[in-house]
């Protein structure tokens, strides 16, 4: 991935979605967008001349544990960046299953490697 600045400022790498926060991995040059009402995470890349492609990695087939996902943030501990990652959800308020939103959580993610598009696991 090219270096870039700030002072080149802001460019689009995907849409398509409703996207609400992200993570970023600069190591891989991606990024985990939490779509919210779609109810996923997806993958996309940061080069915007490159595959602009989303993979969702988590919620497709639709996950319980993971209703309106709203924030990311890498883990602290050594070897968490780019791999773990804490969302929290707001239970489906926005965007609420069928049957009812559910109570907001904090969920702990176990991504998988940049090259798979399905997780790894989850705690």
């Amino acid at each position: 991935m090219p270096e870039r600045s700030i002072q080149q400022g802001p460019e689009f790498v995907t849409g398509g979605t409703m996207p609400d926060d992200f993570c970023i991995d600069e190591e891989t040059g991606v990024a985990y967008v939490t779509t919210h009402r779609q109810n996923t995470i997806d993958r996309v890349s940061l080069d915007p001349a490159g595959d602009q492609t989303r993979h969702v990695v988590v919620g497709d087939p639709f996950d319980e544990q993971l209703i309106g996902p709203t924030s990311a943030a890498w883990g602290r501990a050594p070897g968490d960046y780019g791999r773990i990652a804490y969302v929290t959800t707001d239970g489906g308020l926005m965007a609420p299953p069928p049957d009812g939103a559910r109570p907001s959580k904090l969920v702990r993610l176990e991504l998988p490697p940049a090259d798979s598009a399905r997780p790894s696991g989850r705690d």
